[in-house]
C-alpha cells in the first residue's frame, strides 16, 4: 500500500494537469450535479404549484357554487314562509266563512223548524223508556194487570205494547196504540215506571204464541210433536152468537214426553203448547178465565183422565 501511494503521487507530480483537473473539475463536477437536482426540484415544485393554482381555482368554483345554493335556500325558505303565512291566512278566512255559514243555516233551521205535534212528542219520550213495563189502563178504567206490558218498539208515533206468555197470560201478545190516542205518565205504579192510558187501539193485536221475551217473538215455530190419547176435551160457546172454542189435551206418548194441549177456534186449531202435568193444568186455568173474560161459556165436555189424573177446574 505504501508503494502503491508512493507511486500514485509521483505520477501526479510528474503529471500536473491532473491536479488541475482534479481542483477545478471537482467543484464544477459538484456543482452540476446540485444544479441538476436544482432544476429537478424546482420542475417538481413548478409542477406542484400549478397543481395548486388548479385546486384553488376548483374550491373558488366550488365557495360560489356555494354562496349561490345559500342564497337560493335562504329563498326558498323565504318563500316557504311567505305561503305558509299565506295558507294560514286563507284557513282563517274560510273558517270565518264556515262560522257565518253555520250561523246563517242555524237561523235558516230555526225559522222552518217546525213544531212537534203531540204525537210527536209523547214518542220522543216514550223511547226513553223502550224496554221498561208500563202500567197499562183501557179508556174504561179497566187495567192490565199489575205487570202491566212492556213498551217494545216505537216507530214514527206508533207504541207496540208487548205482553209476554206467562202463569198470568197464556198468549204472547202485541198491541198497537197510535202516540196521539193514549196518555202517558212518567210515574211509577208498583213495579211500573211508567203509566199508560189507552184511548183508542190502532189495528189489531198479534199473537206470538209462547214468545216469553220480545226478542223470541221471531223465533222458528215449534215442530209438532205425537200426541197421545185425547184425556180432556171441552168446548165454549159465546153467547148470543155461533162463534166457539175448544181446548183439547192429549196424553204423553212415544217421542214427547209432555201433555199437549190443543186449542181451537170454530174447529180450526189456532195453537199448541206442550207441558208438564203442572203446567197444563195453569194453562187449561189461564185460558178458560181469559176466554171468559171475552164472553165464552162452557159448553159441555168430558175427560180430566190420563197417566196422571188431571186436576181441570172448569166453571159453568
Amino acid at each position: 500500500m505504501i508503494d502503491l501511494w508512493d507511486a500514485a503521487r509521483l505520477w501526479l507530480w510528474i503529471h500536473p494537469w491532473w491536479h488541475a483537473t482534479i481542483l477545478f473539475g471537482t467543484p464544477v463536477l459538484i456543482s452540476t450535479i446540485f444544479g441538476l437536482w436544482g432544476l429537478h426540484h424546482s420542475h417538481e415544485a413548478n409542477r406542484l404549484s400549478g397543481e395548486n393554482n388548479r385546486l384553488n381555482g376548483e374550491a373558488n368554483v366550488l365557495r360560489k357554487d356555494a354562496i349561490r345554493i345559500g342564497e337560493e335556500q335562504k329563498t326558498s325558505v323565504a318563500k316557504i314562509a311567505e305561503l305558509h303565512c299565506a295558507r294560514n291566512k286563507l284557513q282563517t278566512e274560510l273558517n270565518e266563512l264556515q262560522a257565518k255559514r253555520n250561523v246563517s243555516l242555524d237561523q235558516i233551521a230555526v225559522g222552518v223548524k217546525k213544531d212537534l205535534t203531540p204525537a210527536e212528542k209523547t214518542a220522543a219520550k216514550l223511547r226513553n223508556h223502550i224496554g221498561d213495563r208500563a202500567y197499562v189502563t183501557n179508556h174504561d178504567g179497566s187495567s192490565w194487570g199489575g205487570m202491566g206490558a212492556i213498551i217494545a218498539e216505537v216507530n214514527d208515533d206508533i207504541v207496540t205494547l208487548f205482553t209476554p206468555s206467562s202463569q198470568s197470560s197464556s198468549r204472547a201478545m202485541a198491541n198497537f196504540v197510535q202516540c196521539d190516542k193514549l196518555q202517558f205518565l212518567e210515574v211509577a205504579i208498583g213495579g211500573c215506571p211508567v203509566q199508560i192510558k189507552i184511548l183508542e187501539r190502532f189495528g189489531s193485536p198479534v199473537d206470538y204464541g209462547e214468545a216469553k221475551s220480545w226478542a223470541e217473538r221471531s223465533g222458528a215455530p215449534t215442530s209438532a210433536r205425537p200426541r197421545g190419547n185425547n184425556v180432556s176435551n171441552v168446548n165454549y160457546r159465546k153467547d148470543g152468537t155461533a162463534a166457539k172454542r175448544g181446548i183439547y189435551i192429549y196424553a204423553p206418548t212415544a217421542g214427547n214426553s209432555d201433555y199437549s194441549l190443543v186449542t181451537f177456534d170454530n174447529m180450526q186449531e189456532t195453537g199448541i203448547y206442550y207441558c208438564s202435568k203442572k203446567d197444563v193444568e195453569i194453562k187449561f186455568a189461564i185460558l178458560q178465565l181469559e176466554w171468559y173474560g171475552e164472553g165464552y161459556h162452557y159448553d159441555g165436555g168430558g175427560g180430566g183422565g190420563g197417566p196422571e189424573k188431571l186436576f181441570l177446574f172448569t166453571k159453568p
